[in-house]
């Protein structure tokens, strides 16, 4: 299903729910566009302050899955990103991002976050701009990132005991200074799992 099928302007379709609302979001022909606030982060690092303050929209989704966006970004800071995003609760969720680096790279990061976040760097890619997607088959979660004309490369694959109905999104993080923007040219949910988290088909 194309979740922004319908989405028009400032106007949301088939469920979607804002988290954090963005100051600056905007449907338009080629997809959705959001500005992301300063200081706004997912986080929760062991023995630190919490962050749960990024913009988030999503739809509730039950059961298995796999979630595909196709986005764009626009980095300028450490830790800025766009990202694939679950959730359970402020405690239990999973983000696949491409994100700034602190030496200025642009990477793939991964953090799941139950109730303490990890915190995984994957390959670096030259610009950021990719295919991120997310699965699940049962309690089992698989991510992987694609570029265009290239085959889906694995990120990681981790279990995670999470309700049946759970919240699958994007979102945008500056957790320093305000400016980063990201273009979701596509986002579709279908209620297939990808049956080989390894080699991604």
């Amino acid at each position: 299903m194309d979740f922004f099928a319908g989405c028009k302007g400032a106007t949301l379709a088939n469920g979607l729910i804002w988290l954090n609302e963005p100051d600056e979001w905007v449907f338009d022909d080629t997809g959705l566009k959001i500005t992301a606030k300063a200081e706004s982060d997912f986080f929760r690092p062991y023995g630190g302050p919490s962050h749960d303050s990024a913009c988030f929209l999503y739809r509730e989704t039950t059961g298995d899955f796999t979630a595909v966006i196709d986005v764009r970004a626009e980095l300028f800071n450490f830790g800025d990103a766009a990202a694939l995003t679950m959730r359970a609760d402020e405690t239990r969720w999973a983000k696949l991002c491409i994100e700034r680096s602190p030496i200025g790279e642009v990477s793939l990061v991964s953090v799941v976050t139950g109730p303490w976040s990890d915190d995984s760097n994957n390959e670096i890619i030259s610009s950021p701009e990719c295919y991120l997607r997310l699965t699940r088959k049962g309690s089992l979660f698989g991510m992987h990132y694609r570029l265009n004309g290239t085959n889906w490369r694995f990120v990681r694959a981790f279990g995670f005991e999470l309700p049946e109905k759970i919240m699958v999104g994007i979102h945008v993080q500056a957790p320093s200074t305000p400016g980063c923007r990201a273009h979701f040219r596509s986002f579709t949910v279908s209620p297939q799992p990808v049956e080989d988290f390894r080699s991604g088909d």
